[in-house]
């Protein structure tokens, strides 16, 4: 056989054997990164390291006869030479498995990138907790392609590419901008608001987030506040309000500047000078209390203490009489009157606890409601009657109104509605019992 086809066959076997090579070389070692209580990420179907951060890079061997388990992080696909390599392109850690000590080969101006504290072995498995300096630009979202290697006792076992990527901090608040809350006057209560927020992280590094109403802590509770939110994950917040003995009025609550979102601290390599953000401050929802009776207007009146509440809109039937109540509340002394339009609707009484008829002095109190009763009638179907208010506080005045809507009469929407009248009831009945005597009487007739 000729060297030409001696060397064409060596070739065809070496390559039939690739598979099994590159599956034992595979098979030799495992290699899992991800930062501390985090799952593993990819970028580009690489693994992801994010500068500035302590990550566990795992590795497990069949093997564990060695001395020496060596890793080496560089910058690009060529190990740069010896004097060339500093803390922007090359990193190199140990593990001596006859001390069992955990270094770090590549020390810059004394700062050391391997935390020994939490690196440890666990079975077949190696976790190196290190991490590198953070010296990528401020460019948002700017990565770098690094390549990771690992040495045993001098002899590579493993290469991969990575994506180094610049720490970004990035919570994001949307959803609602207001959640809205209703509690009645004097009366101590707890209200889940109406809506909710939610915040996205859309950086690369967990964040613990903080909701922060400042001096209005104490009755409100967030959910999920001060628990960590993982990169490209969400948490809806939830607010609800405790609310004291409040007077009636609305009380508005900023949201601005209220969420913290931070980097845990025990992500963060402080072994070099920090240069990057490791916190940013956004909105969270804004909060509305309401302090009043439900389905009332609560209006504060311009330039005083008063608050007065009033139902804006009602319905009522043709000749139907109800009684409407008002409320007046606050420090100070208001002239109230009452009066409608008299063609649509009519006042029939107007009284207080302590009073009756229009115009009333109420003297009013931070510590309770003064109650205004109105009895009024609705006169005419299909239209809309006004009841009137005008409250006179310091020789300002100040006028309200509510629209009454009419129906027809109850008796007439009954007939309407298909109810059938008792005396409709009756005369078919009485029918139906003189058609069945008459059928009774006829039968016996012809019987006889």
């Amino acid at each position: 056989m000729g060297i030409k086809k001696c060397l064409i066959l060596f070739v065809v076997f070496t390559v039939g054997l690739f598979p099994f090579f590159s599956s034992a070389f595979a098979d030799d070692v495992t290699v899992n990164i991800h930062m501390l209580g985090e799952d593993a990420r990819t970028h580009f179907d690489n693994p992801v390291i994010v500068a500035g951060i302590w990550h566990f890079i795992n590795v497990t061997l069949n093997e564990q006869v060695f001395t020496d388990l060596t890793l080496k992080f560089y910058q690009g696909d060529s190990m740069p030479a010896i004097g060339l390599r500093d803390e922007t392109n090359y990193y190199e850690w140990k593990y001596n498995a006859n001390n069992q000590e955990w270094t770090d080969e590549k020390e810059y101006e004394g700062y050391s990138y391997i935390n020994d504290t939490n690196c440890q072995k666990t079975g077949d498995t190696y976790s190196f907790c290190v991490g590198v300096k953070d010296t990528l630009s401020g460019i948002t979202d700017l990565y770098e392609n690094w390549t990771l290697e690992i040495y045993k006792d001098g002899g590579k076992l493993y290469t991969q590419n990575i994506v180094l990527e610049k720490p970004t901090v990035g919570p994001a608040k949307y959803h609602a901008d207001v959640i809205k809350f209703n509690v009645d006057p004097f009366t101590e209560m707890d209200d889940n608001g109406s809506d909710y927020f939610i915040v996205e992280n859309v950086g690369n590094v967990p964040l613990d987030i903080n909701i922060d109403y400042r001096a209005f802590n104490d009755f409100i509770d967030v959910t999920n506040s001060g628990k960590k939110l993982s990169p490209f994950n969400t948490f809806n917040f939830y607010v609800t309000l405790h609310s004291g003995s409040w007077k009636p009025g609305i009380l508005k609550i900023s949201g601005t500047d209220s969420v913290t979102g931070s980097i845990p601290s025990y992500l963060i390599i402080t072994t070099a000078a920090i240069t990057f953000n490791i916190s940013q401050i956004v909105n969270a929802a804004d909060l509305e209390v309401s302090v009043g009776h439900s389905n009332y207007t609560i209006q504060e009146l311009l330039g005083t203490n008063i608050v007065f509440q009033y139902e804006k809109e009602l319905e009522m039937n043709e000749g139907q009489i109800r009684d409407i109540n008002v409320f007046v509340s606050g420090e100070g002394n208001v002239t109230l009157d009452v009066w409608s339009d008299e063609e649509n609707v009519q006042i029939l009484k107007v009284t207080s606890k302590d009073q009756e008829g229009t115009p009333l002095a109420i003297t009013s109190t931070n510590t309770s409601e003064y109650t205004v009763t109105i009895r009024v009638e609705a006169l005419k179907e299909n239209k809309v009657g006004i009841i009137y208010y005008s409250l006179k506080v310091d020789d300002e005045i100040q006028t309200f109104s509510t629209q009454i809507t009419i129906g027809p009469p109850l008796s007439q929407q009954e007939t309407s509605g298909g109810n059938i009248p008792i005396t409709t009831i009756i005369v078919a009945l009485c029918v139906i019992l003189l058609i069945v005597y008459m059928i009774y009487t006829q039968i016996r007739h012809r019987r006889r």
